[in-house]
């Protein structure tokens, strides 16, 4: 299997992205969900999908 590759460009400046960079990427983002939730912070359905958007 290939490793899957996200490409995102900028100002004609590419950067590619690993699998294990996107994996970190999502790690990251679903442990400060985790922690927000653990501390009691209440978000709307579409407070969540503008933040899903950001990412």
């Amino acid at each position: 299997m290939t490793p899957l590759t996200v490409t995102k460009s900028i100002a004609e400046n590419q950067i590619d992205y690993s699998e294990k960079d996107s994996f970190d990427a999502l790690y990251h983002e679903l442990e400060k969900g985790i922690q927000s939730m653990k501390n009691g912070e209440v978000y709307t359905i579409d407070e969540a999908w503008e933040e899903i958007d950001r990412i």
